[in-house]
This record gives structure tokens, C-alpha cells and sequence, in this order.
């Protein structure tokens, strides 16, 4: 029987005492599946993503955009990256700084605010990941992020999206409420509340136009055969419906999950 590798972390020595510091800091109980339990939960996810798009990140360069309490920048550094992230979150930098520490990994994590460029020259890096994260960029923003990623990517570099709630899906994917993704934003300005919907794929796809090219088709069903062991019958209908209208089931899921190379 094939060994399933594991990620190596330590729950007793002074880096694992920072981390739970560094949560608490942040207000989140570092025992929670999302925080303390984040990394292993994208051990099992992000990882197998990877492998079956056929992205290899040993050795190369990469940025994890937005990343939150370090689950994606833990694998990606165990995988072999040299790893930078950022993220609009002081707390969220020093968490995924003692994240990493505690699994014995190492990278670079930076604060940036929303409407700055990128702390990094011009094509700096041969991936970007961007998990669960551009669902949260204000729509006025997107495509200044979208700009800037793909600013500092080398020739051929490739943006990898995944894990984001999409706006076609009926339940919103973090706060669990139907039909939300429908409400139109003018409802926000008029009570000053914003709403958490999905992102739009057709906004998406507006400010990747020129940018990026679309790859890796075939990856999206063997990830869900990697992750869950199967296609379920909701997902077999999105991939069919994809291949009738000749896109990628990334664009129409209920997360979007995109391999994009820079143009």
C-alpha cells in the first residue's frame, strides 16, 4: 500500500506556543478546524489540486496571494517552494509567520494594502496561488489585483484560483446563506452593510481578458476524483454542462478553480 505523506508539526515546543499567541492576537481559537487545523485540512485539498493540474512548485517561486492563517503556504512550502506570501492583515502575517514555524518551514510573509502594488519587481515569481481569497477583493479592485499578479509573474507563469465561492452558486459558500449571491450590491450602499456574495465568473473573466489564457481543463474532474475518490452527481453535471458549452467546470462549480497562464 502506497504511503499517504503527512506534514510534520510541532504541538509543544515555543513555536507552537507562538502560534496559539498569535491567534488569540488575531481572535480566533487557534484549536479550530479553520486556524489550527487550516494546513492539514489544505494537505489534503490544495496538495492533491496541484498534482493533478500537473503544478509543480519545488524549487520554483511563489506567492501565495492572500494568505490568511498560512494553510496554503504551509503545503506550498512543504512542497519545496520558495514561498512569499501576503496579506492586507497584520495579524494575518503573524500568523501564518508562526504557522510555518511550527511546521519547520520557512518563507517570506509581507502586509499590503489594498490598493498598493505588489511589494515585488516585475516578473518575480512562476506561480501565484490564490485560494479562497479574490471572492473577498472588492469588485472596484479586482482588477488591480488581477493587473498586479500578473505583472509580477515571468513570461508563461501560471495564476492558480481555487477554493473560490462562486456568485452562480445558490448557498453562499462561507456564511452558508441561500440565494444571497442573487442580491444585487445596490442593496449595500443603501444599507450600509456589505453583503458576502461569491465572486462573478463573468467578472472574472472581464479582467483576465489579454491577461492569462486558460488551461488544465482535464484537472478539475481528476482533483475531485483525488480529493473525494469520485465524481458526485452534482459535479458529473457540471463537468458535462462544461463540455457542451466548451469551457472549463471551473468557470460554472461552485468554486471557482482556474489554471491560468500569463499571456
Amino acid at each position: 500500500m502506497k504511503q499517504v505523506p503527512s506534514l510534520r508539526v510541532d504541538l509543544n515546543g515555543p513555536a507552537q506556543a507562538r502560534f496559539e499567541a498569535a491567534a488569540r492576537a488575531a481572535g480566533f481559537d487557534p484549536g479550530d478546524r479553520w486556524v489550527g487545523g487550516y494546513a492539514s485540512y489544505e494537505w489534503d485539498h490544495l496538495r492533491l489540486a496541484l498534482a493533478a493540474y500537473g503544478i509543480e512548485v519545488a524549487k520554483r517561486d511563489v506567492l501565495e496571494f492572500g494568505c490568511n492563517v498560512g494553510g496554503s503556504s504551509v503545503v506550498l512550502a512543504a512542497l519545496g517552494a520558495k514561498l512569499c506570501g501576503v496579506d492586507i492583515d497584520p495579524n494575518m502575517v503573524a500568523l501564518a509567520e508562526a504557522n510555518l514555524a511550527r511546521h519547520g518551514l520557512s518563507g517570506t510573509i509581507l502586509p499590503l494594502e489594498p490598493r498598493e502594488r505588489l511589494p515585488f519587481p516585475d516578473c518575480s515569481f512562476d506561480i501565484a496561488v490564490a485560494n479562497s481569497v479574490l471572492e473577498y477583493v472588492d469588485g472596484k479592485l479586482l482588477g488591480h489585483a488581477i493587473s498586479e499578479l500578473h505583472r509580477i509573474l515571468r513570461p508563461g507563469g501560471i495564476l492558480f484560483i481555487c477554493g473560490t465561492a462562486s456568485r452562480l452558486a445558490l448557498r453562499e459558500r462561507h456564511s452558508g446563506r441561500l440565494f444571497v449571491n442573487f442580491l444585487p450590491e445596490c442593496i449595500d450602499r443603501v444599507t450600509g452593510y456589505r453583503i458576502q456574495r461569491g465572486l462573478s465568473p463573468f467578472r472574472l473573466a472581464r479582467v483576465l481578458d489579454g491577461r492569462f489564457s486558460v488551461e488544465g481543463r482535464a484537472g478539475w474532474a481528476e482533483t475531485r476524483r483525488a480529493i473525494h475518490g469520485r465524481l458526485s452527481l452534482p459535479m458529473k453535471f457540471v463537468n458535462g454542462a462544461a463540455a457542451l458549452f466548451g469551457i472549463g467546470p471551473g468557470w460554472i462549480s461552485p468554486h471557482l478553480e482556474l489554471v491560468l497562464r500569463k499571456r
